[in-house]
Order: structure tokens, then C-alpha cells, then sequence
């Protein structure tokens, strides 16, 4: 399993192990979910001069550079998974096709501020977190929700309750099938184990996943109300969300006009790998003067 900056804030290490916990909870099970971010602390914020927003129960991050014309762009918000924070996207913040293109904001979930807050596992809570930040599309347009792993369902549901502030949505190594999603026997394993074993962190991710199947459950007659256009990247390698979730997305999706990006011998780190063929590929799907085209790789 290779490593990726971390979304945590800190700058501690995971213990061995912790970390022991993660490669066996990971490798065990292609549904699991609970350590899908990697281990080493990022400087993110200082590297990158960002200002660290609040608003609620979120924290944000923010860029927004002019328009040589004056136009406002449109609004692109990217949601993590669990655990995590914004740092999550920092490839696609630091990228300047797509601050030439986009108005962004990555965010920090309720329950992710620190490691220890008390989580929010509720969707529906964690879309009204992410409802006052629609409202910061200036372009007329609507927002567009990219989210990664847990932060698929997440985005999702946001969808689902303010569909008319939504414009469209990217599903990155997501989950969705509620067959494929709930809790496994070393989730509940895991809610025995004092925090000092698993860490603030994973024990956090535990807590999000745990209720998550019935809730996945209650969104299905919800899926054929999306009428947005949809970006579904996944990788079919994925050992942290199952694969044959975009079979159940797909299926749902009814009214929505869906492109499908396979990535061949990829896992769950696809939001990364692929940066910039996701980045090409989303912006060829939104953008107001692509005429809807996608790139060749698109399916």
C-alpha cells in the first residue's frame, strides 16, 4: 500500500501500531473504508498561503482568482472522505487549469476540525453543513460537488436535498450501494478498541461508517430525482470501496446523463493518481464551452 499526504492535521506519525491495524483492516476487505487516507502530516496550508475559513461546523479553504474578462466562475466544492480534511484536494487547489477555470472551495467536514471532535455521522446533517456554501456560486450556474470516498455519499445527499443550487457531480472511488457499504466484522471489532490502540482518527472513521448502510438504504428512491450530469471515477483495483459500486450508481441514476471514467489496475488513490486526467475530464464534462464533451477516456 503506498502513501499519500495525510488529510490529518498534526504532524504526529501513527503509531506502529496503528499502522499495523490499518494495513490489516485495509487488505482484508475491499469494502472497508476505514483507512483510505495515508499517515504522513501535509504542510498544506502554509505552502499553499491559504486562509483557513469557518462557517458552522465546517472549516474551508478557498480560490477564487479573477476572471481575465470579469466573469464569475463557476463554483466547484470538493468533499473528503473519512477521516480527512480539504488538504484532500490540495493537487486540484494548487492547479492553474483549474483555477483558470473554477471558483473552488474544499472543506473540512463536520466532526473532522480535529481528531477528536465528536463525529457527525449523519448525511443529512453533513449536507446542511455544506448547504450555506452553495450559495457562493456567482456564476449563475449552480454549484458542482466533487466528492472521494465517504465524501461520495456525502455529496450525494446534498444533492438530493438542494438539487436546484446543485449543477452537477463528481464520484471519485465513492460508495453508494448499501450492500456493498455497511459495516464489516472488523468495524464492529474496531468499536471495542480504546481510542490509544486505533488512534482518534480511525476511530473517528469507524463511527461515520458504522450507520451508514440504513442510511444509504433510505437514499435509494432518491437517486431517480437527480437530473445533474454525472462524473463517475473508479478504479478497478479499489480494495478500500468496491468496485461494482458504480454498477449500482449507474443503475440508479436514472434521470441523470452519467460518464463513466474506468481506470484499469487502479485502487482507491485514483483521486490523486489520475489527477489530471480527472481534472481534463471534468472540466471537458462542465465547463460552459465544452459543449458537453468529454475526453476519449471518458466511457
Amino acid at each position: 500500500m503506498s502513501f499519500r499526504p495525510t488529510l490529518q492535521r498534526s504532524s504526529r506519525l501513527l503509531s506502529p501500531v496503528q499502522v499495523a491495524l490499518i494495513w490489516v483492516l485495509a487488505c482484508i476487505s475491499p469494502q472497508s473504508l476505514l483507512s483510505q487516507q495515508n499517515i504522513v502530516s501535509s504542510s498544506f496550508v502554509s505552502t499553499s498561503n491559504l486562509k483557513v475559513q469557518s462557517l458552522g461546523s465546517i472549516d474551508y479553504v478557498e480560490i477564487d482568482r479573477p476572471d481575465v474578462l470579469g466573469k464569475a466562475k463557476q463554483l466547484i466544492i470538493f468533499v473528503h472522505g473519512t477521516p480527512g480534511s480539504y488538504s484532500a484536494f490540495r493537487s486540484y487547489l494548487d492547479d492553474p487549469v483549474m483555477q483558470e477555470k473554477f471558483h473552488m472551495i474544499s472543506v473540512t467536514r463536520p466532526g473532522w476540525r480535529r481528531d477528536d471532535d465528536a463525529k457527525i455521522p449523519s448525511l443529512d446533517e453533513q449536507a446542511a453543513a455544506l448547504r450555506p456554501l452553495l450559495d457562493l456560486d456567482r456564476s449563475g450556474r449552480g454549484a458542482l460537488l466533487m466528492g472521494h470516498s465517504y465524501g461520495g455519499p456525502v455529496i450525494a445527499r446534498t444533492a438530493m436535498n438542494y438539487s436546484d443550487l446543485v449543477a452537477g457531480l463528481i464520484f471519485v472511488a465513492t460508495t453508494g450501494d448499501p450492500q456493498l457499504s455497511g459495516p464489516r466484522w472488523y468495524n464492529r471489532f474496531a468499536v471495542v478498541l480504546p481510542r490509544f490502540v486505533l488512534g482518534a482518527s480511525l476511530k473517528g472513521a469507524n463511527a461515520e461508517i458504522m450507520p451508514l448502510r440504513p442510511q444509504l438504504e433510505a437514499m435509494r428512491p432518491l437517486w431517480k430525482d437527480l437530473t445533474m450530469p454525472v462524473l463517475i471515477v473508479q478504479g478497478d483495483k479499489d480494495r478500500l470501496v468496491h468496485p461494482d459500486n458504480v454498477l449500482f450508481m449507474r443503475r440508479m441514476l436514472v434521470n441523470s446523463d452519467v460518464r463513466y471514467l474506468h481506470r484499469e489496475g487502479l485502487g482507491h488513490f485514483v483521486l490523486w493518481d489520475e489527477a489530471e486526467l480527472i481534472r481534463d475530464n471534468l472540466i471537458g464534462w462542465f465547463s460552459a464551452d465544452s459543449a458537453g464533451a468529454v475526453g476519449a477516456s471518458a466511457q
